[in-house]
């Protein structure tokens, strides 16, 4: 059991209890908040999200993430915000969100509400404009089973009117959003506080060790976590004692920089990078220019602001969409062991993604060793790379794939170059296709030919359909599933080569 200095809504208290417990439980059964509403359990329904905030790259931020699914030790020296909170201050006791939804009446039953209020709170406090695709964005993890969304649509449409003219630079933004009672005054308390509180929560450290790794390793159920969207809906009620390692709580774990080793560059991306983080970095999208149009297929906004690149990766699920996407950038990654007092981060050893999974939920690491970082292969020319990622689920969001697909190479004098192919769902394992890859790498690539490309796509697609022998499940029958390869493979080259003709070739 862990003492955790944590800023609830105005006050900083220290809370005593496992690092491990779920959030939700502690905000609703200890702290009595009880507008966080507890749902699914399980990420899906967001009416237990919270607004945490915390400085990440020298920048005090407040996102929105589903309490069920979030490590209470994750909250150490950060600012919770519930609904309580969110009133303090307020002329009335509503916020402009909440008024928008009582005047659109944009709430019936009123169980999900506060999960849409923090929602779309959070996505005021983005230094982004304002547009209505965006706030559906960010409530893409929000259901609501009685009002319908028209009338949420109009709250929203309402909120992006009123406050079109908040300023882009963050902090401005939420000093802006204090003084319009968006957010709580409590706000601007923190950021003064913030750094006093880490000098706190140092001292404390003192006081109450928390166990080494080597300690944790040698207890039973020692659990390394990344975000635990994938943990804790498997295992919603954990046992007491569970003080898993958290890696998000570890910046060694969260850079993105380039690396130069062995005379080969790299872009190498820390396991705790979160899908949000990852989808948002600028060196990201210079290395895969266009990867963040894709970032909506992974789940929903609250999950994708908890999720972890290293965490897709060790779940091993075998139609994993972060996974599909680094398998056909030629990704390694990078693994660190563990020593006597913790992990030792120049203690590593390499591996070929497509090497690291060994059979269904079977992975190379032993139970010693973490993932520390990913790393991507640097493009001389990044303008030269065209990468694309498919799916195909029973819903076109917040599902689980039943086949993905993504395609990475380069176009060298007319020719294509590098080209990795990896396909989900058809074997016990995310693959990398090689025949297709064989067949298409070398090819001519006529872009200004639009019958030739069609006729390159149906072979390089027949390739990769005939080398799958997938299964029938739940999500979708064998045959579906081969099909689904053919059919998205060719959905690469439309777009990718959406300029060429080639879709009226392949659809005419």
């Amino acid at each position: 059991m862990a003492c955790l200095r944590i800023k609830v809504n105005n006050t900083w208290q220290d809370i005593r209890s496992d690092e491990g417990t779920p959030a939700i439980d502690i905000i609703r059964g200890e702290l009595g908040l009880m507008a966080t509403k507890e749902g699914c359990r399980e990420g899906d329904c967001g009416a237990c999200a919270v607004l945490i905030g915390e400085y990440a790259a020298g920048q005090l931020r407040y996102l929105a993430v589903p309490s069920c699914l979030l490590a209470l030790g994750e909250l150490k020296g950060k600012h919770l915000i519930t609904l309580e909170g969110l009133i303090e201050g307020t002329s009335g006791g509503l916020t402009p969100v909440m008024r928008a939804f009582l005047d659109e009446n944009a709430s019936q039953c009123g169980f999900c509400t506060p999960g849409f209020i923090i929602a779309l709170t959070s996505w005021l406090a983005e230094p982004r404009l304002l547009d209505l695709a965006g706030a559906l964005r960010a409530i893409d993890g929000n259901l609501c089973r009685c009002t319908g969304y028209a009338a949420i649509r109009r709250a929203v449409r309402r909120l992006i009117e009123q406050f079109k003219d908040l300023p882009l630079e963050p902090e401005a933004r939420l000093n802006a959003l204090v003084s319009a009672q968006v957010l709580p005054p409590s706000v601007r308390e923190f950021a003064d506080e913030a750094s006093t509180q880490v000098l706190l929560n140092s001292n404390n450290d003192k006081e109450n060790p928390e166990l080494t790794p080597k300690q944790r390793m040698t207890s039973p159920g020692f659990v390394i976590l990344g975000g635990g969207t994938d943990y804790y809906v498997k295992n919603p009620e954990p046992n007491d004692g569970f003080s898993p390692f958290l890696i998000r709580m570890r910046p060694e774990f969260k850079e993105i920089d380039y690396l130069d080793e062995n005379g080969q560059r790299w872009l190498e991306i820390g396991a705790a990078v979160t899908v949000r983080e990852f989808f948002a970095s600028e060196l990201i999208r210079q290395e895969v220019p266009g990867i963040e149009q894709f970032e909506t297929m992974f789940a929903s906004t609250l999950i994708r602001n908890l999720a972890t690149i290293g965490g897709n990766i060790v779940n091993a699920s075998p139609v994993a969409d972060i996974t599909a996407m680094l398998l056909a950038l030629n990704a390694s990654i990078v693994i660190a062991s563990q020593i006597q007092e913790g992990f030792d981060l120049s203690l590593t050893r390499t591996c070929k993604l497509e090497e690291f999974f060994l059979g269904y939920k079977t992975i190379d690491l032993k139970p010693t060793e973490v993932i520390k970082a990913i790393r991507i292969p640097s493009c001389n020319d990044p303008t030269a790379r065209k990468f694309s990622f498919e799916k195909a689920s029973k819903r076109k969001n917040l599902d689980i794939a039943a086949v993905n697909t993504a395609i990475s190479f380069r176009i060298e004098e007319q020719k294509f170059k590098d080209v990795h192919i990896s396909l989900g769902g058809v074997a016990p394992t995310p693959t990398v296709n090689k025949a297709a890859m064989e067949l298409l790498e070398g090819s001519s690539c006529p872009v200004s030919d639009g019958k030739i490309m069609a006729e390159l796509a149906k072979r390089v697609a027949s390739s990769a359909e005939a080398s799958v022998r997938p299964i029938s499940d739940v999500r979708g029958s064998e045959e579906y599933r081969r099909r689904m390869v053919y059919r998205l493979m060719l959905a690469h080259f439309v777009r990718i080569f959406e300029d060429s003709g080639v879709a009226e070739e392949l659809f005419p």
